[in-house]
């Protein structure tokens, strides 16, 4: 009983502070990128998943070969929750394929990111968000999404986290016949997802192609890394991490210990140690979970000072 308690409470509870210092080997995929991209990709990843989850929502019948531009939002989509701007958007996309869709609970969307000739230097692949704001458009659809949750969690497979690999499988091949790096991202529960897909694509092909994720306030995967043979810090990607999250910030029970943890605090600025808030702080701002928490908060900047300690 000694024994499972330790291993419980080393996979759960709050984040351990870490060091700071050197650079982090889980961030080689975002170095591939050109410079130019580094300055916006971040903030534009945060617009481009609210806008998969619209997609997704609105059952759009993609074929792939659109072009995603700021003036692709939705006008309306259906549940309680508004279409995500995309006014900000400042690079151009291109979607690869039809959706990942089917039916198991997984969908997922894969880019090309563009330059300014057209040339494509990344290939994104997002993920949709939990399926809360249609809970009533589709009940069958979120109790699914609950059950995904729990299997992340625990270190299960499921149907939707098998097509997820999947999905991951064929954007990393897009990704290698360009030659360019691959950029899995997701918020909260899609953010868990991510990572275990990245955590999928190194168990399996041994870092042949750079690939990582880029996600916000992550579900907690650990379980499920150390089951594909692998310790949450050797997973490459960046996981923004809000300082009052109460779930998954670094002071919940379930914080995410996944590729390179970037605290957001209450200021907007970001580092790569967590502040000083309690979780009694973190319970009284349930909303810093959510993915609108980060629209005023600018990613690039606070990665920025985060790989500069």
């Amino acid at each position: 009983m000694g024994g499972f308690l330790a291993a419980l409470l080393a996979d759960f509870g709050p984040a351990k502070a870490r060091s700071a210092s050197g650079e982090p080997a889980q961030v080689g995929f975002w170095l591939a990128l050109p410079s130019g991209v580094q300055g916006y990709l971040a903030d534009d990843i945060k617009l481009l998943i609210g806008w998969t989850f619209d997609a997704a929502a609105a059952k759009h019948p993609f074929e792939g070969g659109e072009s995603i531009d700021s003036a692709s939002g939705f006008e309306r989509v259906p549940g309680f929750a508004a279409p995500a701007p995309m006014a900000a958007l400042k690079g151009r996309y291109r979607l690869l394929r039809p959706p990942f869709d089917h039916g198991s609970g997984y969908y997922g969307l894969a880019f090309a990111v563009l330059d300014d000739g057209g040339g494509t230097v990344a290939v994104l692949l997002t993920n949709r968000l939990f399926r809360m704001p249609i809970a009533l458009q589709d009940p069958l659809g979120f109790a699914t999404d609950v059950v995904t949750n729990g299997a992340m969690l625990t270190g299960i497979s499921t149907g939707a986290v098998d097509d997820a690999n999947a999905a991951a499988e064929t954007a990393y091949a897009d990704a290698r016949q360009c030659s360019v790096p691959l950029v899995i991202s997701g918020q909260s529960q899609a953010g868990g997802a991510a990572q275990l897909q990245t955590a999928y694509l190194q168990s399996r092909y041994s870092n042949a192609a750079p690939a990582g994720f880029i996600t916000m306030n992550a579900a907690h995967v650990l379980r499920s890394v150390k089951r594909l043979g692998l310790a949450g810090e050797q997973v490459h990607g960046i996981n923004f991490s809000k300082d009052l999250d109460p779930g998954v910030g670094p002071k919940g029970l379930f914080a995410n210990r996944v590729g390179l943890q970037v605290y957001i605090h209450p200021d907007g600025s970001g580092s790569r140690t967590p502040g000083n808030s309690t979780l009694a702080d973190a319970m009284l701002h349930p909303r810093e979970h959510f993915l609108d928490s980060f629209t005023n908060v600018s990613l690039t900047a606070a990665l920025q000072s985060a790989l500069a300690q």
